[in-house]
């Protein structure tokens, strides 16, 4: 359940229900805007995903329940993660460990509904217009589709009367399905108030590598905590912009810097290695030693200064690098040919 970007992470877990009417007349970063503000109407209902790999695909069905005021609870029936609730209010996420009890998520920081909106639009091309009869209910279709070939897209069906997300499919930048989320049963109508309460004093989930990523406020917190400052690629790709700057546990314990880049929809990461420029392998850091479609796993040859590994799977790339300073590790949901281009201009 990796929720890699702020849109992603509404879409997700927020199912973006909100009043739109006329959502199919309505100009692109309007409903994108109302959408990204959250649910507006409470709701209960099942979820079929379906996430593609390179060796197939999982189908999960969630049932969603939502209070209408920024609150909803997932809980997975079935699939991989069968039996896990995760509950998020506001913009903090908790989730089920294996004894049951909430652990928080780690915040993947906050961005101005707004901006994102606005974001998407100006990086992609972005059209509504009227979708099919979903459920007994008329929707409206949004198209995002990728204007530089690096980049993915995603096709949206909203409820027109709600704004609810019915239907959300995301797209690899060469156009395979990544993921495919859709309602097979929905109900509106008030959820109890107990469902929806803050789970009682818990820590951080346990976790070292990318899904440690935490957002501190500023640059600054980075570098007084980790002694490091979060480093910044030269080259970064047309509309991407800082979004968060984060905090790495690593598989000793210790901090490392990481840095954020979106551009609304895409999202990449810059992880800081420890221990200078020496690499190891990439157990941990999300390639997990396995073979995508291009990569060479923890059996490789050493890497030397200048050098790249490069990980591609449907979902994600993963690039890791060493200049003469530091080494590091980029993940992102872009190409892995912009994401070795981007690799590249780190210092």
């Amino acid at each position: 359940m990796r929720t890699h970007h702020p849109l992603r992470a509404a879409l997700v877990f927020g199912a973006a229900g909100v009043f739109v009417r006329g959502a199919a007349s309505a100009s692109p970063v309007d409903v994108l805007r109302k959408a990204l503000r959250g649910p507006a109407v409470p709701y209960e209902g099942v979820q079929e995903t379906t996430v593609y790999s390179d060796a197939g695909s999982t189908v999960s069905q969630v049932f969603v329940q939502s209070n209408g005021k920024g609150a909803f609870r997932r809980e997975f029936k079935t699939g991989p993660s069968a039996g896990v609730v995760v509950l998020q209010i506001g913009h903090t996420v908790w989730q089920t460990a294996s004894d049951g009890a909430f652990r928080r998520l780690p915040s993947g920081g906050r961005q101005d509904p707004e901006e994102v909106a606005r974001s998407i639009v100006g990086n992609y091309n972005v059209s509504v217009s009227r979708g099919k009869i979903i459920l007994g209910r008329k929707t409206a279709a949004i198209s995002i589709t990728a204007r530089y070939r690096y980049n993915p897209s995603r096709k949206l069906v909203i409820d027109e009367a709600t704004g609810l997300i019915l239907q959300d499919e995301l797209f690899a930048p060469d156009g395979a399905k990544r993921s495919s989320t859709v309602f097979i049963r929905l109900s509106f109508k008030p959820q109890a108030a107990t469902l929806f309460l803050q789970p009682a004093a818990t820590g951080l989930a346990p976790g070292f590598g990318p899904a440690s990523f935490e957002a501190r406020d500023s640059e600054e917190a980075v570098l007084r905590e980790t002694g490091r400052a979060p480093a910044r690629p030269s080259q970064i790709p047309p509309g991407y912009r800082v979004v968060a700057f984060g905090v790495v546990t690593t598989g000793r314990g210790g901090k490392t810097a990481a840095v954020r880049f979106s551009d609304g929809l895409a999202a990449f990461t810059v992880f800081t290695r420890p221990g200078g420029p020496r690499v190891p392998g990439p157990r941990g850091w999300g390639g997990g030693g396995g073979q995508g479609r291009r990569g060479h796993g923890p059996g490789g040859p050493p890497w030397r200064v200048g050098e790249l590994q490069v990980t591609e799977t449907r979902q994600q790339a993963m690039v890791t690098c060493t200049s003469r300073r530091a080494s590091y590790v980029l993940i992102g949901d872009l190409s892995a040919d912009e994401l070795q281009r981007i690799a590249r201009s780190l210092p």
